[in-house]
């Protein structure tokens, strides 16, 4: 019994880990909406409604995930529906600012923090298990404005 519990405290973890960088890939990926225009002007702002749209592709093709936010198939980190509790780009208009954990932001950022349900293996010791996870991706060094 003490073995199920310590493989499932470790897959769990790994578990977490493996859609956290997910996560911060769909982070990066919000990037690619740079509004060059402002850029060539040295200012670096994401256009937020585009941001939001590939955040949320790059999500579901990362987790395997269909429309809704479900486990698409079988090779899906997670076990059920994902929950986006908060998805903000920071603008430096917005900064400085709070994330949603409760961070302060000072510089040009995405941030996302989801809640999603992960199955142990030893599933007679849990059930599901609902992790937070949230990560504030700051601006790729090739952006940077000086």
């Amino acid at each position: 019994m003490l073995f199920a519990l310590v493989f499932d405290l470790g897959f769990i973890f790994m578990r977490k880990d493996v859609v956290r960088n997910a996560l911060d890939i769909s982070n990066m990926a919000v990037y690619k909406e740079v509004d060059v225009d402002k850029l060539s002007n040295g200012q670096l702002y994401i256009k937020e409604g585009p941001a939001e749209n590939a955040f949320l592709n790059y999500l579901q093709k990362n987790l395997h995930l269909n429309d809704s936010l479900e486990p698409a198939s079988d090779s899906s980190p997670v076990s059920g529906q994902v929950d986006i509790i908060s998805f903000e780009v920071y603008n430096s208009t917005e900064l400085p600012a709070t994330d949603s954990v409760g961070n302060t932001v000072n510089e040009v950022s995405v941030h996302s923090h989801i809640e999603v349900p992960l199955k142990p293996v030893f599933s007679g010791m849990f059930d599901k298990i609902t992790i937070p996870i949230s990560i504030t991706t700051e601006t790729p060094d090739e952006l940077t404005v000086n």
